[in-house]
């Protein structure tokens, strides 16, 4: 192999096989009153939490 070329090596990964995601269990809980009660889960997304956050606890500074 000529010295001033670089070695090129083309890999092929296989697309189909995907790791499958675990199930999602509770991250916290929440009381937030007598009948109220919020489950955050690890696989929530952060946007959606950040909504429920901000509705539950709107008058939080």
């Amino acid at each position: 192999m000529d010295e001033d070329q670089p070695e090129i090596v083309r890999i092929k990964l296989d697309g189909t096989q995907r790791p499958q995601p675990g199930p999602a269990t509770k991250a916290f809980q929440i009381k937030i009153d007598d009948n109220k009660t919020m489950i955050v889960y690890n696989r929530v997304n952060i946007y959606i939490l950040d909504a429920v956050l901000k509705a539950v606890f709107s008058d939080a500074h």
